[in-house]
């Protein structure tokens, strides 16, 4: 495990052997929602989780910890899943509160409310005029989406949208698959998220378990170098991109079956 980019590991012809690793081994399940639980689709509003996904968490939860870490808003992505025992890490990890946990450790220069309105407002007058862009500003975060663009504005709408966040130095923005996500900049993401939510874990369990990472994007990337030789981590895409991560799969469908061969392994160890 490197931080390094590579080529991750075909997954399905890697299973035998990541099965005997996690045999008896107890281990903590982070997932990313759209494009990994879900496939990617034109609008963010009309993902949607199916009926078996849904069966397959609410399995892995009796056994495991599952923890969702999303760009959403974590009402959001909780209300997608639905399913109240899993724990949800909200505006890639910038929101995380469940029974239980402690409070979040608490960011230097953090951004207000006000400020990420202020930013939000700025973005939607930027954008306006350009059909398919929907701008989304969350508690902690602002996302820009535009699949929906013609081709040939996405260059100069993305020039357009990074010209304005860059007036705002208390942000940072970063580029994805047609969406560019604006968060605060502090020392924070999914993986540290990640990182602390496992020290947590480990201390109410009294042992550590094998942090596993399913994630599709560019702020998963995060997560996978912050793993990177404590945990495992698997990248959804059928591109065979170089990545961080340890294994891939070619899509939602891949993560499913994943899920299955999981749920087979908790549920007779």
């Amino acid at each position: 495990m490197t931080n390094n980019l590579s080529s991750a590991r075909v997954l399905r012809e890697s299973w035998r052997e990541l099965e005997k690793m996690l045999k008896r081994r107890r281990f903590t399940l982070f997932l990313d929602f759209d494009g990994t639980l879900t496939p990617v689709g034109s609008r963010p509003d009309l993902a949607e989780l199916s009926d078996v996904m849904r069966s397959r968490l609410a399995r892995l939860v009796s056994h495991v910890r599952v923890v969702i870490v999303s760009g959403r808003d974590r009402s959001d992505v909780a209300d997608l899943v639905g399913l109240e025992e899993l724990i949800y890490a909200g505006c890639h990890g910038f929101d995380i509160e469940s029974p239980g946990l402690p409070p979040m450790p608490t960011f230097e220069g953090a951004v207000t409310a006000a400020e990420i309105a202020e930013l939000g407002f700025a973005i939607k007058a930027a954008v306006d005029s350009v059909a398919g862009v929907i701008v989304k500003v969350k508690q902690w975060a602002i996302a820009i989406h535009y699949r929906g663009v013609a081709d040939g504005e996405s260059e100069q709408l993305e020039k357009k949208i990074m010209g304005v966040a860059r007036s705002f130095p208390k942000f940072r923005a970063r580029s994805g698959r047609k969406v560019i996500e604006i968060i605060p900049d502090v020392n924070w993401h999914k993986g540290m998220a990640v990182l602390w939510l496992s020290s947590v874990f480990d201390e109410l369990d009294g042992g550590a378990s094998i942090p596993i990472y399913v994630g599709d994007d560019v702020t998963d990337e995060d997560a996978f170098r912050s793993l990177a030789g404590k945990g495992i981590t698997v990248f959804v895409n059928s591109n065979r991109e170089l990545t961080a991560a340890d294994y891939c799969v070619d899509d939602s469908e891949e993560v499913g079956w994943f899920l299955e061969k999981l749920c087979h392994l908790v549920a007779t160890t």
